[in-house]
């Protein structure tokens, strides 16, 4: 186990003016290109990461093949251990069918505390989630909090849990960078989750004809109800890749990541 030494918060700050100063040249030049949010989400990405390093460098690491694991003192070595096991195998499964594989090993971070997850990844409302993707970070809030049975944890947290759908956000963020509307980085991460996992989001709903539609989706994500928006999405996704191939959903990520604009490739959806 790794526990860094304290690190000063200055260069956190220096890159948040840097954020801040190329947020007012962006829109100095106007919303225009892509490609200029683009060229930005890298920047961002990294200071959202300094500061998630900096907010977790006392926790606890342990290092994997692809992985650097950091878990407060509230969570076992066991809980660890399963996190990680769980954490390889979907990382294998996304890089075969993303086709892409991260040059640096990916930081995951466990909480016992939520408030903790919700503080790090500038959540400021709501009810602490199982995971989430932030600052090039995978963050999961330990799972004795929210498995029910807590007998068959490792099985749940392997076919339930919020790793897969957290990872595929990252690596989509990577190809994409970040170009892209709210409803589409959700079915993506969905999709794979039922490709992979066989969990099927939401196949209980029944929409209404023109209910919950791309404009929606798109103008009006976090104006709608969650669970519906995000069946939506997947369902979007899930039948898009029924009709044209995952390798025509790749086609369009990495494309967004080239600087096309979605609207591109609405009609297909």
């Amino acid at each position: 186990m790794i526990i860094n030494k304290r690190k000063s918060i200055i260069p956190v700050k220096l890159l948040l003016i840097g954020v801040i100063v190329a947020v007012i040249v962006f829109f100095s030049y106007g919303i225009q290109t892509y490609n200029l949010a683009i060229a930005f989400r890298p920047i961002i990405r990294n200071v959202e990461n300094k500061i998630v390093d900096y907010r977790t460098h006392r926790y606890r690491s342990v290092v994997t093949n692809h992985f650097i694991i950091r878990y407060d003192e509230g969570i076992s070595e066991d809980v660890v251990a399963m996190v990680a096991k769980t954490a390889e195998d979907k990382y294998r499964h996304t890089v075969e069918i993303f086709e892409y594989d991260p040059q640096e090993k990916i930081l995951l971070v466990l909480y016992d505390d939520p408030e903790a997850l919700m503080r790090t990844t500038m959540l400021k409302k709501g009810s602490p989630p199982m995971g989430v993707y932030y600052g090039n970070t995978v963050h999961i809030l330990n799972p004795i909090h929210w498995v029910k049975e807590q007998e068959n944890l490792e099985a749940s947290f392997y076919s339930e849990g919020p790793l897969l759908h957290e990872l595929v956000h990252l690596f989509t963020d990577h190809l994409a960078k970040g170009n892209f509307p709210l409803w589409f980085t959700e079915g993506v991460s969905l999709y794979f989750e039922y490709r992979i996992d066989g969990y099927e989001w939401g196949k209980e709903v029944v929409f209404e004809a023109g209910e919950y539609s791309l404009e929606d989706l798109t103008n009006n994500f976090h104006g709608l109800n969650e669970y519906l928006a995000y069946t939506r999405s997947f369902r979007i996704i899930n039948n898009f890749v029924q009709e044209r191939g995952i390798d025509a959903l790749m086609e369009i990520i990495k494309a967004l990541g080239e600087g096309k604009n979605i609207e591109e490739f609405i009609h297909l959806f």
